[in-house]
């Protein structure tokens, strides 16, 4: 995971926000949020930060893990509810504005917590830990590459799979087993679509066998050190039809222009058009209903 200097970074730009949006404390719950902050691997936390404090709050389950594994956080465990433990810190610390991550915590939830705060008041705000999280660190660019390293070779394996004859769910368990055998798990169900199926972006791997002179669609990815990979590849078997080779060969020019269009200052909205108005002028704009990409860290989109 993190080094405990990049950790110790990101709680600094938590309490610069904080004190910019003028909240006496953000109480942090999406896992993937916590995990960035704290380092913590677990499930089950939710992580309350004051101006001068930072309290984790976890069950029995993860206690331990917690007091071993985390620096910098007052650890706080849950006797009855995290309600309790929560309104217990806000009482004792005298809060009166905390800010919570609206678009994670339930309505129901916050409800309910709420009411339990009695004075103080509960702010929703959105994207908080999100634009920390935007802007990568040498560390996490280090394992995401070392995720999409991984990727490709679980992908090059998969591509000598794929002959005829052989069924697109067993290409597709192959996968997930060769992901687990490299000590890292499926970001998401694999998609193996061969023919006609492989006009469906999403989708499911069925029974259905590969057959010669056809195209065949892998899409996978992986989750290693909580880093997510994404990777979409047509692999094609015998001699396509020249209507699908003219097709094949506007998607890659659009992909390779898309691509050499990045570059800093550059709006992701711009990379889509480039490739978007390409495929419009060869006739097939009404064909391309996805986005061009999405965005890949320590959660697939």
């Amino acid at each position: 995971m993190s080094s405990p200097s990049a950790l110790e970074g990101r709680i600094v730009l938590l309490n610069r926000d904080i004190e910019k949006r003028r909240l006496d404390a953000m109480l942090v719950t999406g896992t993937v949020n916590v995990t960035y902050l704290s380092g913590f691997l677990g499930d089950d936390a939710c992580i309350l930060a004051t101006r001068n404090k930072k309290y984790f709050i976890t069950d029995s389950r993860y206690i331990e893990d917690a007091r071993r594994t985390l620096k910098g956080f007052e650890i706080r465990p849950v006797k009855k509810s995290t309600y309790e433990a929560l309104t217990e810190i806000v009482k004792s610390e005298r809060l009166e504005k905390i800010g919570f991550e609206s678009t994670n915590l339930p309505y129901e939830v916050a409800t309910r917590l709420g009411k339990l705060l009695g004075h103080a008041k509960l702010v929703p705000t959105k994207g908080f830990v999100e634009g920390f999280r935007a802007v990568k660190d040498d560390g996490e660019i280090r394992l995401i590459r070392q995720a999409v390293k991984l990727t490709k070779d679980v992908l090059e394996r998969a591509v000598e799979l794929v002959k005829p004859g052989v069924s697109e769910d067993r290409i597709a368990r192959c996968i997930e087993i060769e992901f687990i055998n490299r000590g890292s798990h499926a970001a998401f169900d694999v998609i193996v679509a061969s023919g006609a199926n492989s006009s469906m972006p999403h989708a499911r791997p069925g029974a259905a066998k590969i057959t010669n002179n056809s195209f065949v669609m892998i899409d996978i990815g992986c989750v290693k050190n909580r880093y997510s990979t994404d990777m979409t590849r047509m692999i094609v078997l015998g001699r396509p039809s020249p209507r699908f080779k003219k097709i094949y060969d506007i998607v890659r020019r659009a992909h390779d222009m898309a691509i050499d269009s990045i570059g800093p200052g550059i709006m992701v909205a711009d990379v889509d058009l480039k490739a978007r108005r390409y495929i419009q002028k060869q006739g097939f704009g009404k064909c391309f209903g996805h986005s061009l990409g999405h965005g890949v860290g320590m959660e697939v989109h």
